[in-house]
C-alpha cells in the first residue's frame, strides 16, 4: 500500500478533529472565561490536548482574539529566543497565548512566562499534570473514541483490535493510531 493511500496517513489523522465529551463547545468556552482566559488542558501523551489547543484557538479567533503560539517538545526547558518573539513581540491586550507543553519548562521560564503573560488577554497551556493553572479540560480517551476514529479513517473498526490497541498503549491515542498505519502499510487487518 502506497503511504498516501493508508488510511491512517497523518494528513488524514491530523483532519480528525477533537471531540468534547461531557461538555459543549459554549459550556468549556463559558468556563474558560470564568477561569479570565487562564487555563490548562491537562492529560497524558497522545489524549488530544494539542487538538482541543488548536481548536479552542481556532474558536477563539473567530471571537476576536488575536492567537499566539508557542509548542516545547520533550526536553526543551525555556522559550528561546523565537517562541518568545512569537508570544511577546508586539503585545496586544486582545493576544491570547497558547502554549504546549508547557510542563517541559524550567521553573525560571514558567515563572517568566506568567509574568510577561500579564498583559495579554490569557494563557491557555497543556500540560501532562494538573496544578500549574486551573484545569479547563482533563483528557481522557476510551476505547470507544478510538473506534469512533477509527470508523471515520477506515470506515470500519473491529471492536477486539480496538480493544487490544487501546490497552497495549494505555489510552495513548496517538501510539494507536500510528501502530495501525504501520500494521495497514504491511497490508495486514
Amino acid at each position: 500500500m502506497r503511504a498516501r493511500d493508508n488510511p491512517f496517513a497523518v494528513r488524514r489523522v491530523h483532519a480528525i478533529r477533537y471531540r468534547l465529551s461531557g461538555v459543549t463547545w459554549e459550556e468549556l468556552l463559558e468556563r474558560l472565561a470564568t477561569l479570565g482566559f487562564r487555563a490548562a488542558l491537562v492529560g497524558p501523551h497522545g489524549h488530544g490536548k494539542t487538538t482541543l489547543l488548536e481548536d479552542l484557538g481556532a474558536r477563539l479567533a473567530e471571537r476576536g482574539f488575536q492567537i499566539r503560539t508557542a509548542t516545547l517538545r520533550q526536553g526543551e526547558r525555556w522559550l528561546g529566543p523565537a517562541r518568545s518573539a512569537a508570544l511577546f513581540r508586539d503585545p496586544d491586550p486582545r493576544d491570547l497565548l497558547l502554549v504546549d507543553g508547557a510542563e517541559q519548562l524550567d521553573p525560571l521560564s514558567w515563572w517568566t512566562l506568567r509574568l510577561r503573560s500579564r498583559g495579554a488577554a490569557g494563557l491557555i497551556i497543556t500540560s501532562h499534570r494538573p496544578g500549574l493553572l486551573p484545569t479547563l479540560h482533563e483528557h481522557r480517551t476510551t476505547p470507544e473514541l478510538l473506534a469512533g476514529i477509527v470508523t471515520d479513517l477506515e470506515g470500519t473498526a473491529d471492536e477486539g483490535e480496538i480493544a487490544e490497541l487501546f490497552a497495549r498503549h494505555r489510552g495513548d491515542l496517538r501510539l494507536a493510531l500510528r501502530e495501525l498505519y504501520d500494521v495497514r502499510s504491511r497490508g495486514v487487518s
